[in-house]
């Protein structure tokens, strides 16, 4: 491979690393996210709260901690049991940790790619002093 495409390739491999690295973040965010669900699950008791309503404002409102909605997309809710739901998030919590866990394979290889065309950017660069000199 010639320098000026050691060098491309070198770019394309660093944009992928970025963007492999924001969804780790990303899916970082989301596992939080799930963890405080799943502690809320548990802990939830049939008493009165906060709730968010937007904008930073709150209602107070009776909690009923026999049911929890959970969205499944498009715009959808479903209603589950406590034991439920909190099946529910624990699945999503370990669905979260397997893309976790595939996205840092995926860096690992972009870090394998990464260090290999170095090397070979380096030798290109030794075999034009050899036959400069």
């Amino acid at each position: 491979m010639e320098k000026e495409e050691i060098v491309a390739r070198a770019r394309i491999v660093g944009q992928q690393r970025n963007y492999v690295e924001r969804e780790v973040e990303r899916m970082m965010l989301s596992m939080l996210d799930l963890n405080n669900s799943f502690t809320t699950i548990q802990e939830m008791r049939d008493e009165s709260g906060l709730v968010p309503v937007g904008g930073g404002a709150f209602i107070r409102a009776k909690l009923d901690a026999k049911k929890v909605f959970i969205p499944v997309g498009a715009n959808y809710i479903v209603e589950y049991g406590v034991d439920e739901a909190k099946a529910e998030v624990d699945k999503r919590m370990k669905m979260t940790e397997n893309a976790i866990q595939s996205l840092k394979n995926e860096l690992k290889k972009i870090d394998e790619e990464f260090t290999r065309l170095e090397r070979e950017y380096r030798s290109t660069e030794e075999g034009a002093g050899e036959e400069a000199g």
